[in-house]
């Protein structure tokens, strides 16, 4: 049985292109550090972050916030670098 993500003739998956390998490289990679930094500053309470979050009726939100615009702001910065520093052939 075929899905729709392998080749027809040889049954193997499609994503064989160098490029999208080392975009999800980078994207996983920008992923890990923007996760990394809004922990090291919740548990650092660099500026008074974890106080605020513990003071709020539900912290949930605020966090959920907070790692999802990192992650998204450093993979894409990650993914960017990684575009911009691929040689020209």
């Amino acid at each position: 049985m075929r899905n729709d993500f392998q080749d027809r003739k040889t049954q193997e998956p499609i994503v064989r292109s160098p490029l999208l390998r080392l975009l999800g490289m980078h994207l996983a990679l920008g992923a890990a550090i923007g996760v990394a930094v809004v922990s090291l500053t919740v548990l650092l309470n660099l500026a008074g972050l974890r106080d605020l979050l513990l003071e709020t009726e539900d912290p949930v939100v605020p966090m959920l916030l907070l790692y999802s615009f990192n992650v998204i702001t450093f993979a894409n910065v990650s993914m960017g670098i990684g575009i911009m520093t691929l040689r020209a052939d």
